[in-house]
């Protein structure tokens, strides 16, 4: 079972992480070997094992490098303990999300990678990323109560906006061959919340526009 690694490191340890995170993202866990790894972070592969003995716990590494630089803003986090409107807090969750993704290319993929051929690496992602979609789920919860939102899961609304987020975000250009239809990040933010507005807070009674 893989462990989360210490916080303690070697500038070779932090060269072999970044190293195997690029690959690994690049090319998937069975596909990217540690020959190639080692050979990226400019050291011979015995080096690489004195620091990993398994290739799973060096995938469980690259992944918590890159979960560990996601964080709530101060801004969000304020607005969510408040349980400021949604037509305040939505904007700032889809904002989140968006720049997590321009800011860490590599990490959507690992993820993916870990979900399709490392299942056991979920106890690290639900490590780092757990708290932040309890927080989140938590806020949509307690505007449900309220009457604020539509009475819908609180995981379902967390999720929900995730997913629209990420997918349309790595699946367009994909899909369409070209880049998304936004002039920048601020433009899709602003579609995405819109989407996920009307969709929380439609004939809402309990709902008030933001001032």
């Amino acid at each position: 079972m893989m462990e989360p690694r210490s916080a303690a490191q070697s500038v070779t340890e932090v060269r072999i992480v970044e190293a195997a995170a690029q690959l690994f993202a690049r090319r998937g866990f069975k596909a990217a070997t540690t020959r190639e790894i080692a050979q990226l972070a400019d050291i011979n592969e015995v080096t690489l094992f004195r620091y990993f003995l398994h290739k799973p716990d060096l995938f469980c590494a690259a992944v918590e490098s890159r979960l560990g630089r996601v964080k709530l803003g101060r801004e969000l986090q304020m607005s969510l303990a408040a349980d400021e409107q949604p037509a305040i807090v939505v904007p700032r969750i889809v904002t989140f999300l968006l720049n997590s993704l321009a800011q860490q290319p590599e990490l959507h993929r690992l993820l993916h990678v870990a979900a399709f051929e490392l299942p056991g690496a979920d106890k690290v992602i639900r490590e780092h990323l757990g708290p932040i979609l309890d927080t989140v789920s938590a806020y949509f919860r307690r505007c449900a109560e309220k009457g604020v939102i539509h009475k819908v899961a609180a995981s379902l609304a967390t999720l929900g906006i995730l997913g629209t987020v990420t997918a349309h975000y790595h699946l367009h250009p994909l899909i369409s061959g070209c880049e998304p239809p936004f002039a920048s990040l601020e433009e899709e933010a602003s579609a995405h919340s819109e989407l996920w507005l009307r969709a929380l807070l439609q004939n809402c009674p309990g709902h008030r526009t933001a001032p």
